[in-house]
């Protein structure tokens, strides 16, 4: 294979970077062995669930027709469940954008997989990681609950400052192709 290739990577929290970290030398060794020549790496530390991801939203509006966008997995695209993932893969279609998952090449655009069975080995893996995030989120919420039952300090101290700079466009990835289409 030949042609272009962007790299998304992603981590929910500052403390995995050791975690970012192998899934760049993954995705860098799996461009190499496609033979494809990478563009660019975006990286980012958010949640996958997140409509208002810079890095993605910036991977969605580079992205050219004829090139390959590499996630490790289908997780580090998005966590926001099976509609999310399907939206997310139907506007690089529309859009001659093709894409990889180097842990589930089953998935990949140009797999011999035939596109029901893909559709459905997606929707089931879309699933189960918007379900993984729930019960994180559920997990949190009654560890808090606990703490604050105990009477112990709940979220940040008075006069932290934030570590990371606020989002101020919370329009999706989606919203922005679609205006850019129009455009």
């Amino acid at each position: 294979m030949t042609g272009n290739a962007r790299i998304y990577i992603r981590v929910s929290r500052p403390d995995e970077t050791a975690i970012l970290e192998h899934q760049r030398e993954a995705a860098l060794a799996h461009v190499t062995k496609e033979g494809l020549t990478l563009v660019r790496v975006y990286e980012e530390i958010a949640s996958g669930a997140d409509e208002g991801r810079n890095a993605f939203n910036q991977l969605m509006h580079d992205a050219a027709r004829g090139e390959v966008i590499v996630f490790t997995s289908l997780s580090r695209m998005t966590r926001g469940g099976i509609a999310a993932a399907l939206e997310i893969l139907r506007q690089l279609e529309l859009h001659g954008v093709g894409w990889h998952f180097v842990e589930q090449p089953i998935l990949n655009w140009d797999s011999q997989t035939p596109k029901l069975a893909r559709d459905i080995i997606l929707s089931v893996l879309a699933a189960v990681d918007e379900d993984y995030r729930r019960n994180i989120s559920e997990k949190t919420r009654a560890a808090l609950a606990r703490r604050k039952a105990l009477g112990h300090p709940i979220g940040r101290m008075k006069g932290a400052k934030d570590r990371r700079p606020r989002k101020h466009n919370k329009r999706s990835h989606v919203a922005r192709l679609r205006e850019a289409k129009d455009n």
